[in-house]
């Protein structure tokens, strides 16, 4: 089929997240036209959703060395330590530049910025917005400032399809808007921004837009993705009358604490840090407690706080248990773990750039190293602040080259379709398996029954082909990524952070990365940073 070259820009970003917004911005001011495509509308992403905040290192108490360290601990020592020494180091600069657009940061009656503790952090360094609407007020201040930039088209309600190349480089995206028109964008460069891949599981934090996509199209286009099968749980989430809420763990930071269904705080029994102890510790300790008692939750106790307080500094989350009828001050708010963050992805430097030309990536989709196997507390909106900056200083410095010239391009679509029962059973098969098998506690068996089930269903839905059905397209990067996510947790036989081996509980003898890239097998590439013995729980 042919399809129509629609528009040509500069810039293409794919998503809407404070990592693309910001990169749009800082391109448009330096004249470059951008081209800013999301599924949604523009306020739909899993920034909205950030409830936390950012970690820097502000305070006297704090410092360079002590946040490094506190992120390199939680990474299980499969993080870069290059990378994270860089993000850190710009963490100041990133922060002044959100001031400059408009942030206002939460103050303490001193007026001075007020900073709370989160898991795993030894000081409490997280910066905030709105008590508990971090990402919601950061990305509307990001959203009202794009909006004024003449050189950036908002494309909303439309979905990117496949990456289109031209030789080794990448040179535009195939759209499929809510019209179900098609066309191709042309761009010297396209940064993917799309977030992470929540939706393959059955209970996430993550908006329904959080399918995988930019990821699983780098993949196609040849772009080597790495640590696939890590992913973040979070341990505190509303799971009870209604869609799953993320619980910000600055309550815990703050003085709330963990209680099972027979009232027995359990939290120390895990962990030195207790409900502080990193989310991959007390998300599995969760679990443990919530298959002791036979219940689908524990409590998180905030009866410590004082009423006002909490309704003011948490206000987010007190509304949504309101809401719920959840009897927040009484026996408390029942929190389960749901995945949450996508450690893994396309694999990129301290700039964003990839192993394709002209293919960049920032935020969720990215796997910089910077997290290691398991993500220090409020480190991903760090990430998402910082990398754009230097991203966008690497690409002004990129040599021009010249777009395609043709005003259509040839594409092969999917014959083949489903019916909207089919899809919707299909999907929510593979969330129910992948909930089971590539969860907090995975195993050999349970994994391999998964990946035979995975290459069955590949074989009834073409993988190879794009499909012009939007929500068949998004169950084919869904089947995709759950492919390699399984195929990894099996080969990886050990534990380490996030991915914990029930059979294989040893640490691994050397820390290494999971690396796919399309038509070869998985390889292995060894972290060069020496890493020291981190535990497990066991």
């Amino acid at each position: 089929m042919k399809v129509d070259v629609a528009a040509k820009y500069d810039v293409v970003i794919i998503g809407s997240g404070i990592s693309g917004l910001i990169c749009a911005l800082e391109l448009s001011q330096r004249n470059k036209s951008v081209c800013l495509i999301t599924k949604e509308a523009i306020t739909e992403s899993s920034s909205l959703y950030a409830q936390g905040g950012i970690s820097i290192p502000l305070s006297e108490s704090d410092s360079f060395e002590r946040h490094l360290e506190d992120t390199l601990n939680a990474g299980s020592n499969l993080c870069d330590v290059n990378i994270a020494k860089e993000v850190i180091r710009h963490s100041v600069n990133a922060f002044q530049k959100l001031v400059s657009y408009g942030v206002k940061f939460d103050l303490t009656s001193e007026n001075i910025i007020h900073q709370t503790k989160e898991a795993a952090h030894s000081v409490p360094r997280v910066i905030h917005v709105g008590g508990d609407a971090s990402g919601r007020i950061i990305t509307k201040t990001l959203i009202d400032r794009v909006c004024r930039e003449p050189n950036i088209s908002i494309s909303q309600g439309a979905c990117v399809l496949s990456l289109l190349k031209e030789s080794d480089r990448v040179c535009g995206v195939l759209v499929e808007d809510v019209a179900r028109s098609k066309y191709v964008v042309l761009a010297k460069h396209v940064i993917v921004a799309s977030g992470g891949l929540g939706r393959i599981y059955k209970y996430t934090t993550n908006p329904s837009v959080s399918t995988g996509d930019g990821i699983a199209m780098s993949y196609r286009a040849g772009a080597v993705i790495q640590d696939i099968e890590m992913i973040q749980f979070h341990p505190t989430v509303l799971l009870e009358k209604g869609d799953p809420r993320l619980i910000t763990e600055a309550i815990r930071g703050e003085g709330g604490k963990l209680k099972n269904i027979n009232g027995e705080y359990f939290a120390s029994k895990y962990h030195p840090q207790a409900e502080l102890a990193p989310r991959d510790v007390l998300a599995r300790a969760l679990l443990s407690e919530m298959e002791k008692t036979n219940s689908g939750f524990v409590y998180l106790d905030v009866s410590s706080f004082k009423k006002e307080y909490f309704i003011n500094r948490f206000p987010t989350v007190y509304k949504e248990c309101i809401e719920r009828n959840i009897d927040v001050f009484g026996v408390g708010i029942p929190v389960s773990p749901a995945a949450h963050y996508l450690i893994g992805g396309i694999k990129s430097d301290i700039y964003g750039s990839t192993n394709i030309p002209s293919l960049w990536v920032v935020g969720e989709a990215a796997s910089n190293g910077f997290h290691g196997a398991n993500r220090l507390a409020s480190n991903s909106l760090l990430e998402c602040i910082v990398v754009p900056h230097l991203l966008v200083e690497k690409l002004m410095m990129d040599s021009n080259f010249h777009l395609p010239s043709s005003n259509t391009f040839n594409v092969d679509f999917d014959p083949e379709n489903f019916t909207d029962v089919e899809l919707l059973s299909f999907i929510s098969e593979l969330q129910e398996r992948n909930t089971k098998s590539i969860f907090l506690v995975r195993n050999e068996l349970v994994l391999n029954e998964n990946l035979i089930w995975l290459r069955d269903l590949m074989s009834k839905v073409n993988l190879d082909l794009i499909s012009s059905n939007i929500q068949l397209q998004e169950l084919k990067n869904m089947i995709l990524l759950s492919f390699l996510m399984t195929q990894a947790s099996i080969l990886r036989k050990h534990s380490l952070g996030v991915h914990y081996r029930e059979d294989y509980k040893n640490l691994p003898t050397e820390f290494i990365h999971s690396i796919f890239k399309k038509d070869e097998d998985i390889k292995w590439q060894i972290q060069k940073n020496k890493p020291e013995f981190v535990s497990v729980l066991k």
